[in-house]
């Protein structure tokens, strides 16, 4: 009896996979979501985040922006001021503005005669600047 049932049952799984099969075939399967990158939620995560001060050249400090991207303070402060202690007192008064500088991943530089007023960004769309301490 047991292996009646055995077949009985064999047969019984096999029509339902093939009604099952006959039932979505004409259907096709819905599209593939596209990949998540990350970069455009990344870009539109933050922005304008108030991160504290940093030193600037000629003793003056700098406040630090997150103006674009999902950039924590502490890599933003620490950019900024990597760029700063390579800005040399030349470039600091130059009317056409100190950098572009590399700050790996970062690309920064400054307005002319404003070292305080640096500009900060990655090639993913991440942006973050400083600004003249008041």
């Amino acid at each position: 009896m047991s292996r009646q049932f055995l077949i009985g049952s064999t047969g019984s799984v096999a029509a339902c996979v093939l009604a099952l099969s006959a039932c979505g075939g004409g259907q096709p399967a819905p599209p593939a979501a596209p990949p998540d990158t990350g970069v455009a939620q990344g870009v539109a995560a933050t922005r304008d985040v108030q991160c504290g001060t940093v030193p600037a050249p000629g003793g003056q400090r700098a406040k630090v922006v997150v103006q674009q991207g999902g950039v924590e303070c502490a890599e933003a402060l620490t950019v900024l001021t990597q760029y700063f202690g390579r800005v040399t007192p030349a470039e600091a008064a130059s009317p056409d503005g100190a950098g572009p500088v590399a700050v790996d991943p970062w690309t920064c530089a400054s307005e002319p005669a404003s070292v305080p007023a640096a500009t900060c960004s990655t090639e993913d769309g991440r942006q973050i600047a400083a600004e003249p301490a008041r």
